[in-house]
Parts: C-alpha cells; sequence; structure tokens
C-alpha cells in the first residue's frame, strides 16, 4: 500500500498538479487539512481534493472559511488571512462551504493492518496549536502521544516538515504543499509505502501562481507580501523575514 500524504495546500491548485505528478501511484491520499486561504485557486483545490477521496481533516483556515469566524494565525500573516480570507469566501460555491464544514477536526483510518491518526495541529489542539515543530522537546511529544494506538501520526499547520519516532508512534508533518515556510519553496508532501516514510520536495513553476495572485484583488503591499512567501519559502513581509 502507497500513501500520499498532504497537508497545507492553501488553494494552490500547481503545487497539487506538480506534486501528483512527481509521487506517481498511490492507493490513498491522506490530508492533514488547510486547502483554502492565501492562495488564488480555492475551488480548483477543493475540487482535486475531493476527486481523490482524501482521508482528511479540517484545518484552521478551512474551519475559518467554513464557519465565518478568526483562523488566529501569527501577527505576521494576520492581515493577509483577513484579505484572502474574505475573497476566498466569495469564490466558493454552498457545496464547497459545506464539504469544508463536514470533514473532521481529527480522525483515525486503518487499512493493510495500519493505524493512522490525523490531526491539523495537535492532539491537544487540533485546529490551533503551533507547538508541533521540528525543535519540540521530548517531553512535548509524551505530552501529546502518550498512550495513543496509532502507527502513524499525521500533523500539518506549522508548514515545516519533520519525521519522528516517539516509542513504536511514527510521527509525520508532511510540510507544506501549496505554501511552504521552512525556507525551500518547493511543493511538499511524503509517502508511506510499505513501512517506509519519506518526505519529498518537488520543483514547479510558479509563473501562472504568481501572475494569478498579481490579479487578486487586494492592496498592492498585501500581494507583494504573499508572492515574496511563495518564492522564497519563508515569510518574507514587505521585505522583511519574520517568524511564522
Amino acid at each position: 500500500m502507497r500513501l500520499l500524504i498532504l497537508s497545507d495546500v492553501h488553494a494552490n491548485i500547481w503545487a497539487l498538479q506538480a506534486i501528483e505528478r512527481d509521487v506517481g501511484a498511490f492507493d490513498h491520499v491522506i490530508f492533514a487539512g488547510d486547502s483554502v486561504n492565501y492562495g488564488p485557486t480555492p475551488q480548483e483545490a477543493i475540487r482535486w481534493l475531493r476527486e481523490h477521496q482524501i482521508i482528511g481533516v479540517r484545518g484552521n483556515h478551512d474551519h475559518a472559511i467554513a464557519y465565518g469566524v478568526n483562523p488566529k494565525v501569527s501577527p505576521a500573516k494576520e492581515r493577509l488571512a483577513r484579505a484572502m480570507g474574505d475573497w476566498t469566501r466569495r469564490q466558493l460555491e454552498e457545496a464547497d462551504i459545506e464539504w469544508l464544514s463536514k470533514l473532521s477536526t481529527s480522525l483515525t483510518w486503518e487499512s493493510c493492518g495500519l493505524k493512522c491518526a490525523v490531526f491539523h495541529a495537535t492532539p491537544r489542539d487540533p485546529l490551533y496549536d503551533y507547538h508541533l515543530t521540528p525543535e519540540a522537546g521530548e517531553e512535548l511529544f509524551e505530552e501529546f502521544f502518550a498512550g495513543m494506538k496509532a502507527d502513524v501520526v499525521i500533523t500539518g499547520h506549522t508548514h515545516l516538515p519533520f519525521m519522528r519516532d516517539y516509542r513504536k508512534i511514527h510521527i509525520v508533518n508532511p510540510g507544506s504543499a501549496g505554501q511552504p515556510l521552512d525556507g525551500d519553496p518547493r511543493a511538499a508532501y511524503a509517502t508511506w509505502e510499505d513501512g517506509s516514510l519519506e518526505l519529498h520536495r518537488v520543483s514547479y513553476d510558479q509563473t501562472p501562481l504568481l501572475h494569478a495572485i498579481g490579479n487578486l484583488p487586494l492592496e498592492p503591499h498585501l500581494i507583494e507580501d504573499l508572492s515574496n512567501i511563495i518564492r522564497h519559502g519563508s515569510i518574507q513581509l514587505q521585505g522583511n523575514p519574520r517568524s511564522a
């Protein structure tokens, strides 16, 4: 069994298409949330995920768009999230909103003897917790995963890819497919195949994405900020890198 593991697409259909070309054949898509916001193609991203019958959860931006609430992002991205959230909501049809609203905030899934647990952020706070990063200490893994019955735990939210073993559990954040923030602008994803878990990156032509961002009805400095994040794979707001 081969699994494609995705998170944080953020309405970037070009990244999804590049990943699909790169990964080859797979049996299922496991998705750790945030299909929309920040990117210019929310309907196309949702359509891709639905057509591939994802096994997935709702991220904080999915939740914000579906229910009209604050996504509770970092201060560095708050203005972008608010401006793009209003625009994204206007692009979606009622069926898209309903699909987002019906995604669970956590799930477990079993197939071929493999048990996966999926959260957008953490088991403690599936939507908003940013603490599960590559630098997180052992005590945090103990707090989050002690007693958990799963072979693989899949998370997202931070846009920072990592793999870590805690006792007998394999924990993976595939990174962001559509808006990486680890300094590498290539689309990020992970795979699971016959017990082997791997992180991957794939380059793609950002020209149509940046062109679409340039045509968004946003203030010029917000368009510049979004474009710089895509180009650099990090938060570059008005020329100044900031933490996520």
